[in-house]
């Protein structure tokens, strides 16, 4: 990354931001002493002047900040474990922030700051502010985002998954096992990751010339997932339910299991469930999840390497999307001739 910096008059930011110069250098600096009014004000309007310099009161951290919404089974344990993993390998350690419900507050980041990390990882972009991201880059520390929820800006690296072919994937797995019914519980419709995976799986049954009524869609979520547990509920309640049943996440499926046995069905000869992700416990269950496999292993070790390259100055492929697979399992049979 560059070094380069504008020259910043001290004095000028002062008096725009109406205090003293000697406030000003102890923001530069990151020292205490100051209201946190006045240091948005003036981080403010070193920002908007482009300015980005070290922390100096703070030494850099050997860690790599991971900030996540969930540590839960969503496959945030998988990414904490493989970026651990990667970071040692690099002579680096792994900090894990949670955030509130994905939004980030700002005595968040200005924790990860103050702690002056290599760079910081974020799962998702929910809850990044626009003030959050110019504290980040007036500190000059490397960000890179995993399956951003939108575009991400010029200067902010991002590890994702094709999602619109995993949902494709999803659905020529269910197709081929002549399956023609098949409920669909969505993620949340606000992020992109769930929107590419729904579209992707519409086109493959559209392209197969098999229909998915609006009664077959229901909106589910990733965490807690238990408004996937009542849309589970809903599409086996239906006169005629689906004879399979395609999840955003595994978290889903497991909770559609639950609905399913307490409907009294036999798993899988009643209904195939299927899931996304392929995480603990997928393959444990009973009968063990077919799901869509993210490679979290790959994209932990990209994440860390994209960091210390930017360190390093090395340059790097700043925006990596990596292929999925369906792990076929016993949930997943084809449906029972009436």
């Amino acid at each position: 990354m560059s070094n380069a910096q504008p020259k910043i008059k001290v004095g000028e930011i002062a008096r725009l931001a109406g205090v003293s110069a000697s406030t000003v250098s102890k923001v530069i600096n990151g020292r205490a002493g100051v209201s946190q009014a006045t240091r948005e004000t003036v981080e403010r309007l070193l920002a908007e002047r482009g300015y980005a310099k070290p922390l100096v009161s703070t030494k850099l951290s050997p860690t790599i900040e991971l900030v996540v919404e969930y540590i839960e089974h969503n496959g945030t344990m998988e990414l904490i474990r493989y970026a651990s993993h990667w970071a040692q390998q690099a002579g680096l350690a792994i900090t894990v922030t949670q955030t509130e419900h994905g939004e980030a507050s700002e005595s968040c980041f200005r924790g990860i700051i103050e702690r002056n990390p290599q760079g910081v990882i974020l799962q998702q972009m929910g809850g990044l502010t626009t003030h959050a991201k110019q504290l980040l880059r007036a500190r000059d520390i490397p960000v890179v985002v995993i399956d951003p929820i939108d575009a991400v800006d010029d200067d902010v690296m991002s590890v994702a998954i094709d999602n619109w072919t995993a949902g494709y994937q999803a659905a020529r797995h269910l197709l081929g096992l002549r399956h023609t019914r098949i409920g669909v519980i969505r993620g949340p419709m606000g992020l992109q990751t769930a929107l590419a995976r729904f579209n992707g799986f519409t086109s493959a049954l559209l392209q197969a010339g098999v229909d998915l009524p609006a009664s077959y869609v229901r909106d589910g979520d990733y965490f807690p997932a238990e408004r996937s547990y009542e849309a589970a509920r809903e599409l086996i309640d239906l006169d005629e339910r689906p004879t399979a049943i395609f999840c955003c996440n595994d978290l889903s499926a497991v909770n559609t299991y639950r609905a399913a046995r307490q409907s009294g069905l036999q798993l899988p000869d009643e209904l195939s469930i299927m899931g996304f992700d392929d995480i603990f416990p997928a393959e444990y269950l009973k009968p063990s999840l077919t799901s869509v496999h993210q490679p979290f292993d790959r994209i932990a070790q990209c994440a860390v390497h994209m960091i210390v390259d930017a360190r390093d100055g090395t340059p790097c492929e700043q925006h990596v999307i990596f292929p999925t697979h369906v792990v076929a399992r016993e949930s997943t049979v084809p449906p029972r001739e009436p």
